[in-house]
């Protein structure tokens, strides 16, 4: 039976510290440019939805997008932040349309849309 060398568990030790610490870029570059809006296809198939993001107090269109969203797959949107209210609107392909208004669009915040065969759903996500 092999035994383990102190040479070993010291070439180990090293991956697992250097690993750590490409995992701790990796999340910390994922978090920064996450998209701060995620439409989420919660059915069994593939849809085209449609999201329109605009301002409320001069309707300026930000998103007027439509995006074939796999089942159970997602599509974001990026720098969204503009530290004034959203009006969001998602429509599906089957005729299904909700509009949201994102009061908390402040850049550490987020908003996920789940949309399921009968309803279209939002949760803002916030830091603790």
């Amino acid at each position: 039976m092999p035994s383990i060398t102190r040479r070993s568990t010291i070439g180990l030790f090293t991956g697992c510290v250097s690993l750590i610490a490409i995992g701790g870029v990796a999340a910390h570059t994922t978090q920064k440019n996450a998209p701060h809006l995620i439409v989420n296809n919660q059915t069994k198939r593939e849809q085209d939805i449609t999201t329109v993001i605009h301002t409320v107090e001069d309707s300026e269109v930000l998103v007027d997008d439509t995006a074939s969203i796999p089942a159970n797959g997602d599509h974001g949107y990026t720098s969204l932040a503009s530290n004034e209210p959203l009006d969001v609107t998602i429509r599906t392909e089957t005729g299904l349309e909700n509009t949201y208004r994102w009061e908390e669009t402040d850049p550490e915040n987020a908003l996920s849309v789940g949309v399921s065969t009968d309803e279209i759903g939002f949760v803002v996500a916030t830091p603790p």
